[in-house]
C-alpha cells in the first residue's frame, strides 16, 4: 500500500427535484464552513444512536453482498468489499455539515491497497463524517428546519437510505474490473453524485427493499 499526499473530498449529496437554491458551494468551502459535533470517532461513543444505525447499515450491506445478486455482481470481488466495510466504519465520526443534502463527507489523503491474491484494489480516507444534519440521521419533522430530501427512492433517516448511503461509499473505495473506481468522484458535484446514486440503486434496489 501507499500514502497518496493529495486531498480527495468525497461527499455524499442528495439532490433534491427542486430547491437547491444557493446551495453551490463546493465541498472545499463546505468543509472549510463545517463544524464537528464530535472530535470522537462514532464507534467509541457507544451511548449516541447513530451507532446503532450505523451498525444496521453495515450488517444490511454485508447481507446484501454476501451471496450472488446483481448488486453483489456490480461491487465484484466480494472478499474486497467485506474487508473495506468495517474498515471504512472504523474510520467514522459524527459531524455538523451545513448542507443537509450531504449524508456522509469522506475527505483527506487516501490510502491505496494493491491487488493482491485475498482482494482487489481499494482504498480508504483518512476522515470520514456522518453528516447529524442530513439523510443518514435526519428527516425535517418541524417547518422551521432544513429540508432533508430522499435518497434515490428512499424516505431520509430510513434503514433503505442509510443502506443505500454506505452502498454509495463504498463504491468509491473499490476498483472495477476495467482499473476505474466503481462510481466517479463526485465531491463538488451534487449532479454526479445523484447520478451515483441512481446507478447503485438500480443494481441494488431489489435487495435493499429485501431487507425489511
Amino acid at each position: 500500500m501507499r500514502k497518496h499526499t493529495f486531498v480527495v473530498i468525497m461527499a455524499f449529496f442528495i439532490t433534491a427535484e427542486t430547491g437547491t437554491g444557493s446551495l453551490t458551494a463546493n465541498a472545499q468551502q463546505r468543509t472549510a464552513n463545517s463544524t464537528l459535533a464530535s472530535k470522537n470517532t462514532l464507534l467509541n461513543s457507544p451511548h449516541v444512536r447513530p451507532v446503532a444505525h450505523l451498525e444496521q447499515a453495515l450488517q444490511d450491506a454485508n447481507r446484501i453482498l454476501s451471496y450472488n445478486n446483481g448488486c453483489s455482481r456490480f461491487f465484484g470481488d466480494t472478499k474486497t468489499v467485506v474487508e473495506v466495510l468495517p474498515r471504512l466504519t472504523s474510520r467514522f465520526e459524527v459531524g455538523l455539515l451545513r448542507d443537509s443534502r450531504i449524508g456522509i463527507m469522506m475527505s483527506g489523503t487516501f490510502t491505496y491497497f494493491g491487488q493482491t491474491e485475498n482482494h482487489g484494489a481499494y482504498r480508504l480516507f483518512d476522515a470520514a463524517i456522518i453528516n447529524i444534519r442530513g439523510p443518514f440521521l435526519k428527516a425535517k419533522v418541524f417547518p422551521a428546519e432544513p429540508s432533508v430530501p430522499p435518497v434515490g427512492g428512499f424516505r431520509p433517516n430510513t434503514r433503505e437510505a442509510r443502506v443505500l448511503i454506505l452502498l454509495h461509499e463504498v463504491a468509491h473505495l473499490v476498483k472495477g474490473q476495467d482499473g476505474n473506481w466503481l462510481v466517479p468522484d463526485d465531491g463538488d458535484d451534487p449532479a454526479l453524485s445523484k447520478h451515483n446514486t441512481e446507478l447503485i440503486e438500480s443494481h441494488c434496489r431489489t435487495q435493499i427493499l429485501s431487507l425489511s
